[in-house]
């Protein structure tokens, strides 16, 4: 039996006779040396990811540290952050037993690495390694050489996987003197990863000074829209909703904006995204739903007619197993019928679990929700979702239109949409329409 070594990394045939260890270890009568042995190895085997037997982050962590403030031969180091392009749908269409596979083999690539030290899987198909660069290479250079000998890599498992389009995406930071931590040196290198345009090409790049600026700019504008949340700056504006035949309005969208308690104005472009990548989210959505029941309250209080305001369902709702329950609470405990809020989900939502959420699609219809897609034609548009998901209105995005005169190609899509719509017996509702001749094709 074989056992870690001092740097922490496998040593032989350890990690299945550690298992075995651990599975029966109750069962042996050992000596006390003996004894001592083993639980050593066993709590040193807690510190590793059992699908890939790469450190745990934190141990990570604390052991690429040491070594980087520990060395005596003036070595260079460097962390890469890397994912795999394309692992999800691999996970997706080959299974979780397909997708636990080629997280080994990707770890043993990342190991096999001359220039390797010691690595993590983060969570998913996230890896961080702390690797030395060798004399006479660049940066830039090694990176270009990991990128290249990952695309290698996994050319060879595309052809197992030939529906996945895998590729190698790594972001790459210096180690420069002896830092206190690695933890934001990561950060960086997971910076320089993300900064990457989405291809289905494998592509490397190296953290730079610009990047820390976008970053710092990022953070201000997050503490900004964190103040506007806590201090009651959030607030809505009604876009209307036109028929296009007789010119009534019919309905109208709710507009999230924000304002800072210093009177800023802050525009969904640069707060929805912050809040998506935080997760914060769904707080923004119950706070728009919260203001526009309360709306439409007041004016049936008033004795006011009544014309229904549709908003947005952000994707990480569907990850919360209540949040149908929890809006229609909403929505009762201000005294209102369903019918009178319509919620717009943005097609994109449905590339992944289509089926766990058209079943919350299901249930809103149930209780008497108008259900719309949202951004058709922006991207996605796969008429699965209009087969399988029971739309009451598609929302021709804006980009069809254009800005101008509308392309030919374009009018063709749109007629061919309409015509769908109607056939499916869905409303359709055309965003931007910005001039004369784009209302009167639409009228036609």
């Amino acid at each position: 039996m074989h056992f870690l070594d001092d740097e922490g990394e496998r040593g032989g045939d350890v990690w299945p006779a550690a298992l075995a260890m651990e599975n029966f270890a109750p069962e042996f009568d050992l000596k006390t040396s003996e004894s001592c042995q083993v639980r050593r190895l066993l709590a040193r085997v807690e510190q590793y990811d059992r699908t890939t037997w790469l450190m745990q982050y934190e141990s990570f962590l604390q052991q690429a540290l040491c070594v980087v403030r520990s060395d005596s031969t003036a070595r260079r180091f460097g962390l890469l952050h890397a994912d795999m392009q394309g692992f999800q749908v691999l996970n997706r269409i080959y299974g979780e037993r397909a997708g636990n596979s080629m997280l080994r083999a990707f770890a043993a690539f990342l190991r096999r690495r001359e220039e390797y030290v010691c690595g993590s899987r983060i969570f998913a198909d996230r890896f961080v390694v702390l690797f030395a660069i060798p004399d006479g290479y660049s940066l830039q250079a090694i990176t270009d050489k990991i990128v290249a000998e990952g695309e290698q890599f996994l050319a060879e498992k595309r052809r197992l996987h030939p529906r996945s389009h895998l590729a190698f995406v790594g972001g790459v930071c210096p180690v420069e003197g002896r830092p206190e931590s690695l933890h934001s040196l990561v950060t960086r290198a997971d910076q320089a990863r993300r900064s990457l345009k989405p291809t289905l090409r494998s592509r490397g790049g190296v953290f730079t000074e610009a990047m820390e600026i976008c970053r710092l700019q990022r953070q201000s504008l997050y503490e900004d829209v964190t103040k506007a949340l806590e201090h009651g700056g959030v607030f809505f504006l009604l876009q209307p909703q036109v028929d296009i035949a007789t010119g009534a309005v019919v309905g109208a969208e709710a507009l999230a904006r924000m304002r800072t308690p210093d009177g800023t104005l802050i525009m969904p472009g640069n707060f929805v995204p912050l809040l998506e990548e935080s997760g914060d989210i769904t707080g923004l959505d119950f706070t728009i739903y919260g203001q526009v029941c309360q709306y439409l309250q007041a004016r049936q209080h008033a004795g006011k007619a009544l014309l229904p305001i549709s908003v947005n369902i952000s994707r990480e709702h569907f990850r919360n197993p209540a949040f149908v329950d929890d809006l229609h609470a909403l929505v009762q405990s201000y005294g209102l019928e369903p019918r009178w809020l319509g919620l717009e989900i943005t097609e994109s939502v449905f590339v992944k679990n289509l089926e766990e959420i058209s079943e919350s699609v299901r249930q809103l219809k149930q209780y008497g929700y108008s259900i719309w897609l949202d951004d058709f034609g922006a991207g996605y548009s796969s008429l699965n979702v209009l087969k399988d998901v029971p739309f009451d209105v598609i929302k021709i995005d804006r980009g069809l239109l254009g800005s101008g005169a509308i392309a030919p190609t374009n009018k063709s899509i749109i007629t061919s949409v309409v015509r769908l719509a109607e056939d499916l017996n869905m409303g359709v509702l055309c965003e931007g329409v910005e001039n004369a001749s784009q209302r009167e094709f639409l009228s036609r």
